[in-house]
């Protein structure tokens, strides 16, 4: 009975083993599936503008065709037309943040790499004002693909709202632009300061930081998937 026994429990940890063990052959991602809207508390969705909600409101789409893609979600509003307009303003600031923690990334490894300072290069101050620039760039660039919409009513306060959602997108070529027009602005900026600059040691600091943002335009941001 023993042996028995044992021989059952070795079958079923190699069974468990084999299962576990990860295959590595590459599996393409599958497109998300629709699902159902959350349950809300003590509220009821009353009408939607698709029979079920899209895969993409929880699963953003990779990178396809040189466009990378970003969802936005509004707040609650009593009118459809100002979710939309606040699921735009939202998924443009997912573009900017998404964008933003790479550069800031890529100009920590510059500034590592070529041994500068941060009072000559601060790669968070360089990010933020990469990011303001996006900002402004993409307030037209950011392109709706699709709208979801929900209406949902609280039956207690008999109270309804929209919630949207947007799926956008972005062309690659607009944020290598940006990138490379603010580290053209960086070098013109270092350039100044290294003619301004009295003392050979800070006149050495400023070239050496334009050589390292010479070196990152060339190289480009590199956005090649999501």
């Amino acid at each position: 009975m023993k042996k028995y026994v044992g021989i059952v429990l070795i079958t079923a940890m190699i069974t468990v083993g084999l299962t576990a063990c990860p295959s590595t052959k590459e599996v393409k991602k599958p497109e998300p599936a629709p699902i159902e809207p959350a349950p809300q508390l003590a509220e009821k969705l009353i009408w939607s503008s698709h029979q079920q909600r899209p895969g993409w409101t929880v699963s953003e789409p990779d990178t396809q065709e040189g466009k990378l893609f970003f969802v936005g979600l509004s707040g609650k509003f009593a009118m459809e037309k100002d979710g939309r307009d606040d699921a735009q303003r939202h998924a443009t600031a997912n573009v900017v943040k998404y964008i933003g923690t790479m550069v800031q990334e890529k100009f920590q490894r510059i500034s590592t790499s070529y041994g500068l300072s941060s009072e000559i290069v601060d790669p968070t101050k360089a990010a933020r004002n990469f990011e303001e620039q996006l900002a402004q760039a993409f307030a037209t660039r950011v392109k709706s693909k699709e709208w979801y919409s929900e209406k949902w009513e609280n039956p207690k306060f008999k109270e309804s709202y929209y919630l949207v959602y947007l799926l956008a997108n972005v062309p690659q070529s607009s944020i290598e632009k940006t990138y490379e027009e603010t580290c053209d602005a960086n070098i013109a900026d270092f350039k100044k300061k290294r003619d301004a600059a009295n003392d050979e040691k800070a006149k050495a600091q400023f070239e050496n930081a334009m050589k390292a943002f010479e070196e990152a335009k060339k190289q480009g941001f590199g956005l090649e998937t999501k």
